[in-house]
């Protein structure tokens, strides 16, 4: 398809058709926030409070909507709140599922579910299992934020030292994985998406840091992306097209040494948008272990008043990975669409990233709980010129205040309370409040991550 010579709406109003024939009607996609809204003991969809929050996202002309994650694995959530794909879900407790699945499909925006398991990255008391039953992940490897030995000891009671998982766990995970897909596809739901990125599970594998193994799971890049492919070969064999596939996955680790390089990372997308079984790529990058870069963890310090001119000589690079992106679309034999999320604010900076062909789809995370109904906005409202069609910054207010938290852990994850705790005011027929700030959300926000350990999750 030619952009030449068309505006940034008319850009950002192009459909696109997928692989499997899912036809989105827009560019724009409501990417991945945890919602934060399920209650134990069984995690299912929170029927009431998702009429809330997927009415408004599937009333606001989005092209396509992927839901926050969805857990396969009852003892392992990364966050209090977290929906879960568990094995009941098919049977007894079918009924949310169906009806989530309508609620978020109902304004004729497809949706599809990220599935997702946090690894080594599931605080104690997050999920169903027993208080010594500790975390898992390719290799025992714990997560390091600090070398100070009070946030070492918060690190070590919320997520302690992690197992090293066997052949026979591995096996198990990748069944809880494709019972995952079973479950969104019954309930009619347009499809999956695999969550490779942020340091969960899948990325813990693809990662040399987390990923020692010596078996044919680890050792090689060949061998730490053996369960990713299996994953995608034996899902897309159970859930042929018109069955959405996608995957989420790391532009990079950006580490200091040890973590996935942008060039390792270019490998592993490389197979997935060659392979011809996935119909989607979504990029984006970093973990809470990152020591440089920050761009994932970046809380929008972007203070644009007036978007910027497209210009043929300069492009605009507002979102966070672009440049990996324009390295993927490079790729010989490219046969499934890039989304490329994180960052973006302007009409025309969503549509330069698609005119100059480092994307074919923009992703809107925080944007999507500040101003549910941003498409409408940008896309539809015609009387709103192209310098002043902008989202709200990301500017949590009172920031400054988390910094001075003494435990990592807690003070550099308090910023992201922010959005859950607007995403629940949705989820209740409230409105979101750009103005709460971090003084005021604190002591709750401490004293839920004592007990469940919410911010060690990142999306």
């Amino acid at each position: 398809m030619s952009f030449s010579n068309m505006s940034p709406v008319e850009t950002l109003s192009q459909p696109l058709t997928l692989p499997c024939g899912l036809v989105l009607q827009n560019r724009l996609v409501k990417c991945p926030m945890q919602e934060t809204l399920a209650e134990a003991p069984f995690f299912d969809p929170p029927v009431e409070k998702f009429k809330n929050l997927y009415g408004k996202w599937a009333k606001s002309n989005y092209g396509l909507i992927i839901t926050g994650q969805v857990q396969i694995d009852i003892r392992f959530l990364s966050i209090s709140g977290d929906v879960v794909c568990h094995r009941d879900s098919l049977s007894t407790h079918f009924e949310n599922w169906k009806k989530w699945a309508k609620i978020a499909q109902s304004g004729g925006t497809p949706c599809i579910v990220q599935l997702a398991h946090p690894g080594r990255m599931s605080p104690a008391g997050a999920g169903n299992r027993p208080a010594d039953m500790p975390a898992i992940c390719p290799s025992s490897v714990p997560v390091k934020l600090s070398d100070k030995w009070l946030e070492k000891l918060a690190i070590q009671s919320l997520l302690g030292t992690p197992k090293a998982m066997t052949v026979p766990v591995d096996h198990q995970v990748a069944e809880d994985w494709k019972r995952g897909a079973r479950v969104p596809k019954a309930a009619g739901f347009k499809g999956i998406q695999l969550h490779g990125a942020h340091g969960f599970l899948l990325s813990q594998f693809l990662s040399p840091h987390t990923n020692r193994r010596t078996d044919e799971y680890g050792e090689s890049s060949e061998g730490r992306m053996k369960l990713l492919k299996r994953l995608v070969t034996e899902i897309r064999e159970e859930n042929p097209a018109p069955f959405c596939l996608s995957v989420k996955l790391n532009s990079g680790d950006y580490m200091e040494e040890g973590g996935l390089t942008q060039d390792k990372a270019l490998e592993q997308v490389r197979w997935l948008t060659t392979c011809g079984m996935v119909d989607l790529v979504e990029i984006s990058g970093g973990n809470a272990e990152q020591r440089f870069s920050g761009l994932h963890n970046s809380f929008g310090t972007q203070s644009l008043r007036t978007a910027p001119k497209i210009k043929e000589s300069t492009r605009i690079r507002e979102a966070y990975y672009t440049e990996f992106a324009e390295r993927v679309v490079k790729i010989d034999g490219l046969k499934c669409p890039i989304q490329l999320s994180g960052g973006f604010r302007s009409r025309t900076g969503m549509a330069d990233a698609i005119l100059s062909g480092a994307c074919d789809l923009i992703g809107l995370g925080r944007t999507a709980v500040l101003e549910p109904d941003i498409p409408k906005r940008l896309l539809l409202n015609t009387g709103l010129s192209d310098d002043e069609a902008l989202a709200s910054p990301h500017i949590v207010r009172c920031q400054w205040f988390s910094s001075m938290i003494p435990v990592k852990v807690v003070g550099s994850g308090l910023p992201i309370q922010f959005f859950y705790l607007n995403m629940r005011r949705l989820g209740n027929g409230l409105s979101s409040d750009p103005d709460k700030s971090i003084s005021g959300i604190v002591w709750r926000a401490i004293l839920e991550t004592c007990r469940s350990g919410w911010v060690v999750a990142v999306q």
